[in-house]
């Protein structure tokens, strides 16, 4: 049988957030857009995720046609605001760090924010194909539509060009030989690997009793270089999840999470929340990554997750899929639009890269956060926890911030003075005794905290300094390269075990 072909101006690959503000997005701006879910129309938007989500309303945090004022004025999406802290927990060191959240934050229902979603970009003209899974790429010089299965029939999607928000670790991204593209002197895009990712599992359970930690983000240490989250819904509706690094030994998670949840009285007697008749579990992959600093090859856009813009360690994923699908679909479609060869260069996508990272601003704000967790995998969990308990929570909510990395002088002092404070409160009662490590370990992990923030600053700068056009690219990611190998040279990462 012969396939079917069907022909668009641009392919939108999935029907999450990224996907779903991508199409919205070009078709608004007049492409003839296509949505390929794989997932049916009453299961899309069902997406394994922690789904906090601050300020949805601000425009420039989620740009675009997608009207996320209607979104929150509905009440099934859940957002109204009842998030005002951050909360990591260290039950075995009795230690509690809180962090404000300035503004309020929410934890949406995930599902039927998704379903809203999905309406919306209909509404824009997108043309949404469920049951439709994608098994192959269309390329020659650049990457020409996807094959895909929909309806259990065959069906080849061409276009001008191909938006992947596939969701962590693409199997569209796997298909393309981006080594035969015609970029010279060679494509830009360099894909991600599976070890600069995480794995994570997640159940919503409905508890008998309002929990006492209903306005907070609630976190505690995990073995393998990971963290268990408690995100209250409401009162009662609480998602629960955990997830390690993949460059580290695996968790068995949803046996781990069961072990965990089984010492936590506000949880007994809970019932698991349900999605369509089924129980409301999942589990993904998810970016642990800077972003990638070219999300473009020829014919070819990646976004969300995949593009390393949804980092956990910075609250973002809902924004940063938003904000780069937003892009993609506003570029993507000016690309298309202004198209006079038949050829969608990188040079002519570019546009995407500078605005994700200086024009908007989010990618530089999410490469910077990323030396925390590189510097983090390298001196092991338990000197985590230790200097986790050791400093104080600004210096922490530095880290977990959008603002600045700066330390001078006078912050140097304040961090000191809290450390020592701290220190001497957790000394006196033997608590740091239960962690398998050494005073000059976590010593060692205070200065490299230290070293990390300067570090910081220099990633601030550089990705700030990207360059506007391709043309520049080859010589900043030199500068990349340098600023790498300085700071990995610094915390005395061997070769073998660097992440980039």
């Amino acid at each position: 049988m012969v396939p079917v072909s069907e022909a668009y101006e641009i392919v939108v690959i999935g029907g999450g957030i990224a996907g779903c503000f991508a199409a919205a997005t070009a078709a608004d701006r007049g492409a003839d857009v296509v949505q390929l879910e794989r997932k049916s129309a009453e299961e899309a938007g069902h997406i394994a995720c922690g789904d906090a989500m601050k300020s949805p309303t601000d425009s420039k945090k989620y740009p675009g046609p997608i009207d996320m004022s209607a979104i929150a004025a509905d009440e099934d999406v859940l957002i109204d605001g009842n998030i005002d802290r951050i909360e990591w927990w260290d039950e075995e060191l009795d230690v509690k760090k809180v962090l404000p959240y300035d503004g309020h934050s929410n934890v949406v229902d995930r599902y039927e924010f998704g379903q809203r979603l999905l309406e919306q970009t209909a509404a824009c003209g997108v043309d949404q194909h469920f049951d439709t899974v994608v098994n192959g790429v269309l390329q020659d010089a650049q990457v020409e539509g996807v094959r895909a299965v929909r309806d259990g029939e065959a069906v080849t999607y061409t276009a001008d060009l191909v938006v992947d928000a596939g969701g962590s670790l693409s199997s569209v991204m796997a298909n393309v030989d981006f080594g035969s593209l015609d970029a010279e002197p060679e494509t830009s895009f360099e894909k991600p690997n599976y070890q600069q990712f995480g794995s994570a599992y997640r159940e919503v359970f409905h508890t008998q009793a309002p929990v006492p930690y209903d306005n907070a983000l609630v976190g505690k240490p995990l073995e393998r270089m990971g963290y268990i989250w408690y995100f209250p819904r409401t009162a009662t509706e609480i998602n629960v999840g955990l997830g390690f690094q993949m460059n580290k030994d695996p968790v068995t998670l949803v046996d781990r999470l069961r072990a965990d949840l089984e010492g936590r009285p506000e949880f007994d007697g809970a019932d698991l929340d349900t999605v369509n008749g089924g129980a409301n579990k999942l589990g993904a992959a998810l970016a642990l990554r800077r972003p990638l600093d070219s999300m473009v090859a020829p014919g070819y856009i990646t976004v969300g997750c995949n593009a390393g813009t949804t980092h956990p360690i910075t609250g973002k994923g809902i924004r940063g899929a938003a904000v780069t699908g937003y892009s993609a679909g506003k570029h993507g479609a000016a690309a298309v639009r202004d198209d006079e060869d038949g050829f969608i260069s990188e040079a002519d996508l570019w546009a995407h890269n500078y605005f994700v990272y200086v024009e908007h601003g989010l990618g530089t704000r999410t490469a910077v956060k990323d030396p925390y967790n590189i510097a983090a995998s390298q001196v092991g969990m338990e000197n985590v926890r230790a200097a986790v308990a050791l400093l104080p929570e600004d210096a922490i909510a530095d880290v977990v911030s959008s603002e600045g990395n700066s330390l001078g002088v006078r912050s140097a002092i304040r961090l000191a003075s809290g450390v020592v404070q701290n220190a001497l409160s957790l000394v006196s009662d033997d608590r740091l005794e239960e962690l398998d490590t050494t005073k000059r370990a976590v010593g060692r992990t205070l200065l490299d905290f230290v070293r990390t923030r300067r570090y910081a600053e220099k990633y601030e700068r550089l990705y700030g300094e990207y360059p506007a056009t391709r043309d520049g690219f080859f010589e900043w990611r030199d500068a990349r390269d340098a600023v790498d190998d300085a700071f990995n040279d610094e915390l005395g990462i061997p070769a073998d075990r660097r992440k980039y």
